[in-house]
């Protein structure tokens, strides 16, 4: 047995003993909490007042999995299969990148405009944490979610479903949209994306459970140009935004200032690019004029 008993007690020890050489207290603290809470199907309130309760075999070796992933760099969200965004219980797996507290900022932002929109796509939707978010916020809007992942689609219909929020799933690839697409589509009051934007060269400096195990194709993008994806998306957005609509971007802090100018060659007005919490340049907005 890899625990003294079977107590609450001796698998939170053992949980907080394997994991203090990687993760600061809080971590420990949070994800303890998530996935027991998660297990034992309790509330953080339930976990306070069970303190003596004994966990079966089966919950003790499900602990030890969690923590042979953490040790492997398996994302906890991952592992736990789950986050929190903008309120909702977002699935996630390494079919789709794991939402991003950054992309909560960047949802706050739409909803702050208050622009009552009908017709909203996000393009390079993954888990779809950004359409759900928004037709959670304007449930009588129509929101599409685009992605050229098959895998990262069958994700966001999983959430939809899950969530009992209906999204049209278009599968497209934003740097190539089809000519029966261009035709089809509508024009939409909303265009939001948050696209692959980090140059290849930055994979050295970045961690092994982010490499390892989300998806590249949504991550880099290539060294000599890294703002392609917002390139053809706003070449997009000048066709199929309506007069006075919004185009919002989560952006890569280096390239913001870039990707403004590309804007200024298109009928776009109003361009204003925002830090988020940790003060980094990361969402932008602009407004078809």
């Amino acid at each position: 047995m890899f625990v003294s008993d079977n107590t609450l007690k001796s698998a939170k020890n053992y949980f907080y003993e394997r994991l203090d050489s990687r993760f600061s207290t809080t971590e420990i603290k949070s994800m303890w909490t998530q996935l027991i809470c998660k297990r034992m199907n309790w509330s953080s309130s339930d976990l306070l007042l069970n303190q003596g309760e004994r966990l079966s075999e089966s919950d003790l070796l499900y602990v030890r999995s969690f923590v042979k992933g953490l040790m492997n760099d398996v994302p906890f969200q991952y592992l736990v299969g789950e986050t929190d965004f903008y309120g909702l219980s977002i699935s996630c797996d390494s079919r789709a990148l794991i939402p991003r507290p950054e992309t909560e900022e960047l949802v706050a932002w739409i909803i702050e405009t208050n622009a009552h929109p009908k017709r909203i796509i996000d393009c390079c939707t993954g888990t779809a944490c950004i359409a759900l978010a928004l037709k959670a916020a304007y449930p009588n809007a129509n929101v599409q979610a685009l992605d050229y992942s098959k895998d990262a689609l069958d994700l966001s219909a999983e959430n939809a479903k899950k969530l009992n929020l209906d999204l049209e799933l278009i599968h497209e690839d934003a740097l190539h949209f089809s000519e029966r697409f261009l035709s089809e589509a509508n024009e939409y009051d909303i265009i939001v994306s948050n696209p692959p934007y980090i140059p290849e060269q930055e994979k050295s400096t970045m961690s092994a459970h982010v490499l390892e195990h989300e998806p590249s194709m949504a991550l880099f993008v290539d060294d000599q140009d890294p703002i392609i994806f917002y390139k053809e998306l706003i070449k997009f957005a000048d066709l199929k935004l309506v007069e006075g609509g919004f185009l919002f971007f989560e952006l890569h802090e280096l390239y913001g200032e870039e990707v403004k100018e590309y804007l200024q060659l298109f009928e776009f007005e109003k361009i204003e690019i925002r830090k988020d919490l940790q003060g980094k340049s990361r969402m932008l907005k602009a407004q078809k004029v």
